[in-house]
Parts: structure tokens; sequence; C-alpha cells
């Protein structure tokens, strides 16, 4: 993988943070608008190598200058931006269409234990129809990274959130009844392959037109007097096996659903 990207309580862990970047990835995660960062790097005061009084300790801890500003937080800095960083983007695709939100970015400087660190992306996303909706977000992209990447990855975190939700509606992902760590491994993994298997089927759907039926994945569903031949069209053939499937199936015998009853001797015990 390439990408991280996660909500706020991922965000909010500089410690992970720290760790997707020493993997090597790139991360883009949504953070609280009281995050600190700064706008501009501060000027810091590096240890000296005497003692500042003649009594007191050796400092040995890296401080901000006097003078140097605190950190500030990323909706204050991203208030601070003029209407011209803002650009309209449709990078997600949702139930009725593409939505639109308005994205702005700046390099700003990231904060641990109120101290500068690495130059990174403050990437903001604010709603078309309510300007005060702002969600934040912090990336260790590189300074060449375009706005509409940086605004992609973090539109995915929807899409993980629509998978699981059909994870749990199609394979049954989270209705599990296991009690130990084994079974509940192999359950999961059960729920993602078959997951994987539906999205891979789902691809090679043909167009709208034919969903939920595509007689081109199933050519066993397709009466034998209406599959293709010699000079036959297809409009024809979907047609007629969607006629045989929307009819509907004999009754089943009264003997079939009858239960059958326990006689005593009938079963006889095993020898073991």
């Amino acid at each position: 993988m390439a990408w991280v990207t996660g909500d706020e309580v991922y965000g909010d862990d500089p410690v992970l943070r720290d760790g997707i970047a020493a993997q090597g990835h790139r991360y883009v995660l949504a953070v609280i608008s009281s995050a600190p960062v700064w706008p501009q790097r501060p000027a810091v005061a590096e240890p000296p190598t005497e003692r500042e009084h003649p009594r007191g300790p050796l400092r040995t801890r890296t401080r901000l200058a006097p003078g140097a500003p605190h950190a500030s937080t990323v909706a204050k800095v991203v208030a601070q931006w003029s209407p011209k960083q803002w650009h309209r983007l449709a990078v997600h695709q949702g139930e009725k269409g593409p939505i639109e939100y308005d994205w702005a970015r700046a390099r700003v400087v990231d904060s641990r234990r109120r101290l500068p660190t690495d130059e990174i992306w403050l990437l903001a996303r604010r709603s078309v129809s309510n300007p005060s909706e702002v969600a934040y977000y912090l990336s260790n992209a590189g300074a060449a990274t375009p706005l509409a990447t940086l605004a992609h990855v973090a539109s995915t975190r929807y899409t993980i959130e629509q998978c699981f939700e059909e994870a749990k509606d199609d394979v049954g992902l989270d209705h599990y009844e296991v009690r130990t760590w084994p079974s509940w491994h192999r359950y999961i993994t059960l729920g993602m392959m078959a997951l994987a298997w539906l999205a891979f089927v789902r691809a090679k759907l043909p167009a709208e037109g034919a969903f939920p039926y595509a007689p081109a994945m199933n050519p066993e569903l397709v009466p034998k007097a209406a599959r293709p031949g010699p000079g036959k069209n297809a409009e024809r053939v979907q047609k007629a096996a969607l006629d045989t499937l929307g009819k509907k199936s004999p009754p089943r015998s009264k003997k079939a659903t009858l239960r059958r009853r326990w006689r005593p001797g009938a079963f006889p015990k095993s020898v073991a």
C-alpha cells in the first residue's frame, strides 16, 4: 500500500502517524480542530553547554526561543487562509452522483511535545452548503503532491466504511458467534474472501441494464431454447432469460415437506 487514511481517532495519535511515516508510507489522517501546528517554523533554543546559573541544573532539552509563538490550532490556521486557496472538487462518488466539497491546503509545521518537528500538509475540506462545517487533515506527502491527490485519498476513507457496511450486510462479517481468537480470524478471513469475490464479479458485470441478472456471467441459467445461436440477437436472449426467471417455481409436494417423526428403534445405536 502507498497511502494510509483514517478518521480523527487515528489522526490524533502522533505515535501512529510517526510509525506510518517510519514504515515509508504516506498518510492523510483526519484530526480534530484543536490539533496543534505552526504556520511557520518557530525559533528554538538548543541546550547550552554550560549552566545558565551557577547553582542551577544544566538544561538538556530543546525549547522554544524567547519570544517565539506557541503552536496554534488547525482551525485557526485555516481561518486565516484567503478565498483564493479554496478549490471546488468532486472526488467522492455518492449514491446520487458526485459529491462536491471546497478543498484547500498549506504547508505547516507539526508539533511534538510542544516543539516543532517535520513540515507536513494541512488539508481542509469545507461543505458547499454549510461553509462553517470544516474537516481537517494532516499528511506527510511530498511538497509536490497535487491537491486533487490529497483530496482523493482523504475521500477514500468513506469507501472503506462502505466496504465494511457491505461486508456486514452481504457476507455477515459481524454475525460471528465465536469465543477464541483463531476462530474469529478464520471467520473474518472467510468473510473478506467472500467480499473480494463479490467485488470481482461486480467489476465484470455489463451495463446497468443487465443488472441484477447478467446472462453473460451466468450462461447456465439461460434456457437452452434462448441460448445464442447463429443469427440470434443478444437482446432477445436476455429478455427470454428474464421472462424465464420471472416465472414462479412449481409448488413442492406435501410429502417432501412433511417432517419425519422419530420412532423408537428406527435408528439403532452405534457400536461405539
